[in-house]
């Protein structure tokens, strides 16, 4: 059997001196350090090679970081050799684990990631606050979650039997020390185990004997569960060879380091492609990709990688259908057959096939369907027993009765639920087509399909990608480790996406768990996030060979990526779609009207609204097409509510007086950092709100300038002919005559009005219209002044109150609202475009002139 031999000379590689020299590397502990595109993965398959042709490949151990990496070792290595072996051990971290719990006599189940935290969360929710006497107040939140998930990685990566430090006792981690033995225990009653067990359970069983070379490529050092299962699979004597993910990652043992310093990949120089608006970013990678093409090159020669393809790689990959690119969606975007909410789906039907095991029910009760409860997941299954028993009830009826009953509440919305939606309506949509292809089909032929391995992933409909071989990739910059592509895009260069900087401790802190008598400072854990992202982008960077574009959409507050200042700039190259010209459609036959008695209840915001574009009222109040609401809108809102507070008339007696002090710690308590998603804008509404909020009190807030405040957030609601008038005024003084009441709206934009658009101003009007008309603001004495008043300079802007001012507001409302009943929604060409969010469906905007073609 000596035929499976390869020599590296005989296969024809090229090797640098740096390569030879890990080839040629004797026994012993060695790494290969270098730049990502250096060579590393190319050595130690020539190392392979080298060692195949003088030992068993069954002695022979690689491990990859992924299956999809492991296969493409094993495709490189496979046509080298030849002949017969017992055994070819290319695998994952996973692969080796799970081999050695095996041979142990051991099979448990291990738990995906969000099964892991369906599981952690059902357990803290029956937890007793005395089990949490330091975190009690945080049992029930869902970020509290995922900080014990994290937690529990760490502590059960520990050596077995070894304490908690003296400064760990001090903290938190008693209490997480607590709980992981009741979820150890848990998992051990189902036969379960997590990602930290598995490997904490095959480091114990590991002997360095078991292999006599071991080759480990993107080894991640940091990684608190590799270390012990490294450290008892070889030793510092032993033949390891380790290509670490960074030059500082951490290894059990001193090594022999092996510099590869000749860079393979040499692209042209980075250009950068800075887009006005974030909507325009996937068109502009659109545009880079299908420039791409038009220059010659295949699809499957392209790649987009995103930080976080969870949630922006499906919005990305469904914009490039649009323009009939090709989408292979990768890790995180593709949805899954193992994906565990169709896994519980498919669960849940072999329970019905199969009432009496509870083997099931133990697996229910670790996925997203655990929601239910025990009793409810019976019940579920009682009632598809029932209906599985008649003889027209289809696989696709049944699964789409448990994702209604058991997964409803996974169409919440949350990021977190994304993939889970995908990968359900996907699994169903394939049923479909199967019962349609084959209407015989029932449940125990569906559940043979799956046992065969024919229910193969599906994908979430952008392209028939996963099929097609000349595909654009679209995956996370992690999942492209050891592939490269002509030409890469790198979307979202922007300071908060990449990098994504952190400078929070969690709440158990791994330093003290470590026996560290100091934590790291803010400063510091931001500099080694800061390092780490670095790291991230230069993988990214390094994995175009031809040519590497960045793109970026900075809005107001966010700062260009730092890794891309200097970068050539490029101008975005925005596709049109292919298609006849656009047609006007004729009006929409429908059986619902949108004001079906014609009774119409309007606001200020939304006749200001369509005063500025009918048609944009049409989308946003008529159809109801909402979209979230912007920083400036959130940092607004905060504003107005801190003001109310502190000004409010029916403040509680024990309130402390109203000071500069008491204003800014009013402030503080009710800021939050969740206003923006990006650190940078965070800080420029940190910085805008308390500054408002100074030039307020400067102003009003103390002395001859102060008001004499009356209501604050005053609502109305008053009948104006045949339709309602509502609203809400936020604030109401009494005017300089004593008599009369002032109105006040506070506006916290930049932008201020002209002198001569005063008059005009129909929000103003509509509040005077309505102190005219609410009995209680009657009482409170007329309108003698109409005021907007801008918070960041504290410029007021008055409008003049003319004779019959209510009477010539209510001539406006009413033809406004005869218009509105008319459904007169054309574009106006005036309005303000810009921070309008239905540029794709109006006709007067590039984008929305595409709508309609084909």
């Amino acid at each position: 059997m000596e035929c499976h031999r390869a020599s590296v000379l005989s296969v024809g590689m090229e090797l640098t001196a740096g390569q030879r020299r890990v080839v040629e590397h004797a026994d012993g502990p060695l790494r290969v350090v270098g730049g990502d595109g250096h060579g590393r993965t190319t050595a130690i398959v020539a190392r392979y090679l080298a060692l195949v042709g003088k030992h068993q490949p069954s002695t022979v151990l690689v491990v990859c970081p992924s299956r999809a990496s492991a296969g493409r070792f094993r495709d490189a290595v496979l046509p080298h050799l030849c002949g017969g072996f017992d055994a070819l051990p290319i695998t994952t971290w996973f692969g080796v684990a799970f081999d050695l719990v095996s041979r142990a006599g051991k099979r448990p189940r291990l738990l995906s990631g969000p099964e892991q935290r369906s599981v952690v969360t059902r357990l803290l929710a029956m937890e007793a606050p005395d089990d949490w006497p330091l975190s009690s107040a945080f049992l029930g939140r869902d970020a509290f979650v995922d900080e014990v998930v994290s937690a529990l990685s760490a502590y059960q990566a520990r050596p077995p039997g070894s304490g908690l430090p003296a400064v760990a006792m001090a903290g938190r981690w008693p209490e997480l020390a607590g709980f992981a033995q009741r979820y150890v225990e848990h998992l051990a009653s189902r036969g379960q185990t997590d990602r930290a067990g598995l490997l904490a359970a095959a480091a114990a069983q590991a002997a360095p004997d078991a292999y006599d070379h071991i080759l480990i490529d993107d080894h991640d050092g940091h990684d608190p569960g590799l270390g012990p299962l490294l450290a008892g699979l070889s030793g510092p004597t032993h033949d390891v060879t380790v290509v670490p993910t960074g030059v500082d990652d951490p290894l059990p043992w001193p090594t022999v380091d092996v510099a590869l310093t000749h860079p393979f990949r040499r692209p042209a120089p980075p250009a950068l492609v800075i887009c006005r608006h974030p909507s325009t970013e996937a068109e502009a990678v659109a545009g880079e990709l299908l420039g791409a093409r038009a220059a010659g090159l295949a699809w499957s020669d392209m790649a987009v990688l995103l930080r976080r393809p969870q949630s922006h790689g499906r919005r990305l990959a469904r914009a490039l259908g649009r323009h009939r690119i090709p989408v292979a969606a990768g890790p995180g975007l593709a949805a899954r057959a193992h994906d565990s909410a169709v896994t519980a789906i498919i669960d849940l039907l072999r329970w019905v096939a199969a009432p009496d095991d509870v083997t099931y029910a133990e697996r229910l009760l670790a996925s997203p369907m655990a929601a239910l409860g025990a009793d409810g997941l019976v019940a579920l299954r009682d009632d598809l027993v029932v209906q599985a028993a008649t003889p027209t009830a289809t696989p696709a009826e049944l699964a789409f009765v448990a994702w209604e009953r058991g997964l409803g509440h996974l169409g919440a919305g949350s990021r977190r639920d994304d993939a889970a939606v995908d990968a359900i309506v996907a699994f169903l949509d394939r049923l479909q087509r199967q019962g349609d292809d084959n209407p015989a089909q029932r449940l125990p032929a569906l559940l043979t399909f799956v046992d065969e391995g024919a229910m193969a992933p599906d994908t979430w409909r952008v392209s028939a990608a996963m099929a097609d071989h000349d595909a654009v990739t679209v995956t996370s910059i992690a999942a492209a480790a050891g592939r490269e592509w002509h030409t890469v895009v790198l979307p979202g260069c922007v300071e908060g996406e990449l990098p994504r900087i952190s400078g929070r401790a969690p709440l158990f802190d791994p330093d003290l768990l470590d026996g560290a008598h100091t934590v790291a400072s803010p400063a510091e854990r931001r500099r080694r996030s800061l390092a780490a992202e670095r790291r991230l982008f230069a993988r990214a960077a390094s994995r175009a060979t031809g040519r590497l574009v960045a793109t970026a959409a900075p809005q107001p507050g966010v700062l260009l990526s730092r890794f891309v200042e200097g970068w050539t700039e490029q101008p975005a190259q925005l596709p049109t779609v292919a298609g006849p010209a656009p047609v006007r459609l004729a009006p929409t036959q429908g059986t619902a009207e949108v004001f079906p008695d014609g009774r119409l209840v309007l606001s200020a915001s939304q006749l200001a609204t369509y005063h500025d574009c009918p048609l944009r009222y049409a989308y946003q109040y008529g159809l109801r097409v909402r979209d979230a609401a912007g920083v400036p809108a959130a940092l607004g809102s905060l504003v107005h509510e801190v003001l109310a507070e502190f000004l409010s008339p029916d403040r509680p007696a024990d309130a402390p007086p109203r000071s500069r002090v008491a204003l800014l710690g009013l402030a503080t308590e009710r800021w939050t950092d969740d206003i923006a998603r990006y650190r940078p804008q965070v800080e420029e509404c940190r910085r805008d709100y308390f500054q408002m909020l100074e030039n307020w009190w400067a102003a009003e807030g103390d002395g001859p300038g102060a008001p004499g405040v009356l209501a604050v957030e005053r609502r109305f609601d008053v009948e104006v002919g045949d339709l309602r008038l509502v609203g809400a005024i936020d604030r109401i003084d009494r005017a300089a005559d004593g008599q009369g009441i002032r109105i006040v709206d506070y506006k916290t934009g930049r932008s201020e009005p002209r002198a001569d658009a005063m008059p005009d101003d129909l929000q103003l009007a509509i509040y005077h219209l309505a102190a005219t008309r609410d009995p209680e603001l009657v009482a409170l004495g007329p309108p003698q002044e109409l005021r907007l008043l801008y918070l960041r300079s504290m410029h007021t802007h008055e409008q003049p109150i003319v004779t019959d001012h209510a009477e010539s507001t209510e001539m406006r409302v009413a033809a406004a609202a005869d218009d509105i009943r008319a459904e007169r929604f054309e574009p106006a060409v005036d309005a303000s475009c810009r921070n309008c969010s239905f540029h794709r469906l109006c006709p007067l905007q590039p984008q929305g002139r595409e709508a309609g073609t084909a």
